[in-house]
Order: structure tokens, then sequence, then C-alpha cells
């Protein structure tokens, strides 16, 4: 990691290119490990309840990779955010940003300016049970209590599993199952 981010700064879906190429090779069988999710009494060790709490995160962002807290994992929009403080915090600059098409509406149906799109690594989880994959980020300019929101897509590319009322967030990787806990103290 090369810095952490902890600070509380006060769309559209675009068609894809798919190649196809012909592999010559015979195929390989593959090792089938079972992946199931499940969620289970002792995942609820340390977690006060009962409680309304969302789930708030940390993971993994970028490259060089910066540990991000105040990540609201959610599973309400089609479109993963990043907001605009979180991305300077970073190091990044408005070059790194590709045009995005059309605004983003808000939670009360307002409009929030996107600032653009950018891709970037997220990494989930601690050695050996972690993860990484590119992440497509709408980067808007708004206030918000989160540096990031995770929303559906992310949550589909890392087959993760979110349950509030453990508040855990579970994905498979090669090595077994995966676990990011909530942070309660910071979503409250």
């Amino acid at each position: 990691m090369v810095g952490e981010i902890e600070t509380i700064a006060r769309g559209p879906s675009t068609p894809c290119q798919v190649l196809i190429a012909e592999n010559k090779e015979p195929p390989t069988k593959k090792l089938h490990v079972d992946h199931s999710i499940t969620f289970k009494e002792s995942d609820l060790e340390g977690v006060k309840t009962p409680h309304q709490d969302p789930l708030v995160i940390s993971a993994g962002i970028g490259d060089p990779c910066y540990n991000v807290k105040r990540i609201l994992v959610d599973n309400g929009s089609s479109v993963d955010v990043l907001f605009y403080s979180t991305f300077l915090s970073m190091g990044l600059s408005r070059e790194k940003l590709q045009p995005a098409a059309g605004p983003l509406y808000g939670f009360d149906n307002r409009p929030v300016r996107v600032e653009g799109t950018i891709t970037l690594l997220v990494v989930l989880g601690e050695f050996p049970r972690q993860v990484e994959h590119p992440i497509l980020f709408i980067v808007v300019k708004s206030e918000s209590a989160y540096n990031a929101i995770f929303e559906r897509p992310l949550q589909t590319i890392f087959g993760a599993v979110a349950s509030i009322p453990h508040l855990k967030l579970k994905f498979p990787t090669p090595s077994g199952i995966g676990t990011v806990r909530g942070d309660q103290q910071v979503a409250q």
C-alpha cells in the first residue's frame, strides 16, 4: 500500500468489444473447488446487534494501491462511484479521466456532476484470501460521508455477497472464501 485515505469530503452502460480467438491447445481439466458463500452465527462476532448500520469497508484501490477507508457497499445502483476528493487524494490527475455520457442521479433524484470515468485496480481481502480486478468507476464531484461506493457491478465481477446483518462482504478466491469485515464504528 502506498498510503491510506480516511478523509470525509463534505450511469450509463457502454458497449464492449468482444474478440474471439481460437485455441489450438487441447483443453485442460480444471480443478473444481466449491466456493459456496454462507453466513453463520459466528460471522456476527464483534457486531453489535441489533443494528441498522450500512456496510462500510476498506479496500485497496489503484496502482500504486491505496488503502481506502469509508467505502459504502450498496446494491442499489448499477455504477461504482469514486468521489472526486478521493480521486485527488490518490494523486490522480484529471487527464486520467475518460469522458462520461450524461449525468448521474443521486438519492434525491437530482443530477450529480460527473467528472469522468476511470478504471482502477481494486483489491479485496488479505493474503492468501485476496483477489483483485480492474473496476470502472464513475468519478463524481459531490459531498459524501464516503470515499467510494461499491455497487452491483463490482460485486458481480468479484462474485461478492454482502450481508448487512453480519456487516461482511464475502467473495471466492483461489484459496477459499475471502472476507472483508465492515467497520461498524465508522458506519455510525
